[in-house]
């Protein structure tokens, strides 16, 4: 059976437990000659198979410091958050290289994130809620930090306990 384009036209996702998830993106040269668009569509079309709602440049093998987010298909190019919010948010967090791990993440409300778009503009942008939570979650990607660092011993452990329920039930 001949593959369809859409399943040519997206990249694997490094799954929980490669050594490449934890490793520091270096800030990237914007002014190397590459398809930025291209790569941006490349990885939004990954996100969006695996219905996901932001994916980091090292998920996908892809060693640029950058992420690509669901929201107005809004890519990330060497993104810093340069203000937060005092005020937290504790939101259900989830990510595609850990399937069916799901549990409350605390960070700030809302930031504010300076980085060049795949048009290698020069950005400024406030997000707030399920979309900060989102960035902060990528720019901890590109930092080599997991979500799961973010749990304690326990939290981790009940989840872990629903996520082996939900796989379990995926493969049948």
């Amino acid at each position: 059976m001949a593959s369809t384009e859409s399943q040519k036209s997206i990249l694997k996702l490094n799954l929980e437990g490669n050594p490449v998830l934890r490793h520091k993106l270096s800030e990237t040269d914007i002014t190397q000659d590459l398809e930025w668009d291209k790569i941006s569509d490349l990885m939004h079309r990954t996100m969006v198979a695996a219905n996901g709602m932001g994916l980091a440049a090292n998920q996908v093998n892809v060693g640029l410091r950058m992420f690509v987010m669901n929201s107005d298909a809004k890519t990330f190019i060497n993104p810093h958050i340069i203000e937060t919010s005092k005020e937290k948010q504790s939101q259900e967090e989830g990510c595609l290289s850990f399937p069916n791990l799901f549990f409350q993440v605390t960070r700030p409300k809302y930031i504010l994130v300076e980085y060049h778009n795949d048009k290698l503009e020069e950005k400024v942008d406030r997000f707030e809620d399920i979309w900060a939570q989102c960035i902060q979650h990528e720019i901890d990607h590109l930092n080599g930090v997991l979500f799961i660092d973010h749990a304690s011993k326990l939290k981790l452990d009940r989840a872990r306990i629903k996520q082996r329920k939900a796989n379990d039930t995926s493969r049948r």
